[in-house]
C-alpha cells in the first residue's frame, strides 16, 4: 500500500465525541485495510455512504439546485413545504417508497407505518 492509495476526505465527531476519519481508497486498498490487524490499536473500518436528498421534491441523489421536480412534503408526500404539513403521524408516507412500489409492484396494495 502506498501513500497515494489513500486520500483523506474529512474528519467528523460523533455525539460521544469520537473522531472519525473518512478516506477515499480504491477497491484493492479497501480489501487490504479490512484484512489488516494492527497490534493493540483499536479501530473500526466501515464503508461510508453519503446520500443526498433534495429539499424540494424529497427524492434522493440530487440537490435542490439541480431539482426539476415538484415541491413534495417529506412526511406525507403532499404538494406543500415541510413546515406547512398538518398530517398526523399515522398518515406519514415516503415519496421514494411510494414511487418505487408504484412502478415495481403496481398491483399490490401497500400500507406504510
Amino acid at each position: 500500500m502506498e501513500e497515494r492509495d489513500i486520500t483523506a476526505e474529512f474528519i467528523y465527531r460523533t455525539k460521544r465525541y469520537a473522531r472519525n476519519l473518512v478516506t477515499e481508497v480504491n477497491s484493492h486498498t479497501r480489501k487490504q485495510i479490512l484484512n489488516t490487524k494492527v497490534g493493540w490499536v483499536i479501530y473500526n473500518v466501515d464503508d461510508y455512504i453519503q446520500v443526498s436528498r433534495c429539499f424540494k421534491c424529497s427524492r434522493y441523489n440530487h440537490k435542490l439546485a439541480d431539482c426539476r421536480g415538484e415541491e413534495t412534503c417529506p412526511l406525507c408526500t403532499g404538494r406543500h413545504k415541510l413546515r406547512e404539513c398538518t398530517t398526523s403521524q399515522n398518515d406519514f408516507k415516503c415519496i421514494n417508497c411510494m414511487t418505487y412500489y408504484k412502478y415495481n409492484h403496481s398491483k399490490s396494495q401497500i400500507i406504510l407505518h
